[in-house]
């Protein structure tokens, strides 16, 4: 008999681990207990985080939030409700929620149906409206009415969506140009657009992934994966060097192909690193201050912006990136973390940078079966056999 679980580490200081507590740092990983809120560990599908704040999507089309709510993006109504402690279930109606994804201070829900709804702040305009008219809500909003959605991102304060026919609509800040629109189509302040806006020059996308103040669309044509990528580019993190391309426009554009690379393809975007999964391999570049790209050192040599496989991985399955660290999922169960280490985000029992990949410290008995990130904060869902 099999006894699912799901644990949390790392930052804490708003409640986003779920344990119904607040603190710095959870240097190892804890069991949260769901027993209140009817969530069933074996059900969970996709588990992301904010700067303080959780989702997570079960295989019902069902989302749970926690942590920090001063915007509202929990998701949770009443002005009491600052701090979410542990996990409760939103509303949609009839909609089920195939995907979620967060934001800093903000949220995002597409259903099957591929509506798209946003809540918590809309300060830059990411959650596709005025911010004269809402600044922040706790209320999903249904937006992007023309198109139907199939893919979701945000940053930390810019959303991207990938529509049925492979459009790729931005909204938000926009001040490293993240957005990818330049001149008249820009809208309403070169700094920020508040309404959906398509970037020209692209259509065909399949997926897409936001950092902190870039963006990362990727199409597969010919055999060849080709990415494009927009914003900022100060620790190569679009995958070019920065002492010729600090800033990135969606005309530039690298092919990554290489015989190394099988499908399935899959982006991930740290505020400042970007990763690949394919094939079982994560292939890594940008930033390396706190070591998350897994080289074994924390200092930006002068191939931080080169892609260079993540060694010391077995075949890796599942991948999530938080603001600078990342969790693994092996095919034999392991979790391993590696990167930010400030508030115990990697679970190793300490708050040292962690340069190479660790495993996790499970129980006993004890494999993983999915994991997920925020921007400090972890999480796994772990099988136990009796």
């Amino acid at each position: 008999m099999s006894t699912y679980k799901l644990i949390s580490w790392g930052a804490n200081s708003h409640g986003q681990l779920g344990q119904d507590t607040i603190f710095e740092e959870c240097v190892l990983p804890e069991e949260i207990n769901l027993s209140e809120c009817g969530l069933r560990p074996e059900s969970v599908r996709k588990i992301v985080g904010g700067g303080g704040h959780t989702l997570i999507l079960d295989a019902d089309g069902c989302v749970y939030s926690c942590g920090w709510n001063d915007k509202g993006q929990t998701g949770v109504s009443g002005s009491e409700q600052t701090n979410v402690l542990t996990f409760r279930r939103l509303s949609f109606g009839d909609e089920t929620v195939v995907d979620v994804c967060c934001g800093w201070d903000s949220s995002a829900a597409l259903t099957k149906n591929g509506d798209l709804y946003l809540w918590g702040s809309n300060r830059y305009g990411q959650l596709g409206d005025n911010p004269s008219i809402h600044s922040s809500t706790s209320s999903p909003m249904r937006t992007v009415r023309s198109e139907k959605v199939k893919r979701i991102s945000m940053g930390l304060r810019h959303t991207a969506v990938l529509t049925d026919n492979g459009n790729v609509l931005v909204c938000g800040a926009n001040s490293k140009g993240q957005l990818g629109l330049t001149g008249a189509e820009g809208g309403q302040s070169r700094d920020a657009r508040h309404c959906f806006t398509a970037v020209p020059g692209l259509t065909g996308m399949e997926d897409v992934a936001c950092g902190e103040h870039h963006t990362v669309v990727t199409t597969q044509r010919g055999g060849a994966y080709t990415t494009y990528f927009f914003g900022d580019n100060k620790h190569g993190q679009a995958g070019l060097d920065p002492r010729v391309c600090a800033r990135i426009c969606p005309a530039h554009r690298s092919v990554l192909y290489d015989s190394r690379l099988g499908a399935p393809f899959q982006i991930h975007a740290g505020w400042s690193h970007t990763n690949i999964l394919s094939d079982g391999a994560v292939y890594s570049w940008g930033r390396n201050s706190y070591g998350q790209l897994g080289r074994g050192k924390s200092q930006e040599g002068c191939d931080f912006w080169t892609m260079q496989r993540v060694e010391n991985l077995p075949g890796i399955v599942q991948l999530s990136v938080g603001s600078e660290h990342n969790v693994a999922l092996a095919e034999d169960g392991t979790v391993f973390c590696w990167g930010w280490n400030e508030h115990g985000n990697c679970g190793n029992g300490n708050t040292k940078d962690v340069l190479l990949p660790e495993r996790l410290p499970l129980p006993r008995d004890s494999i993983g079966v999915l994991v997920g990130s925020g921007a400090g904060h972890s999480f796994a869902v772990i099988k136990t056999t009796n």
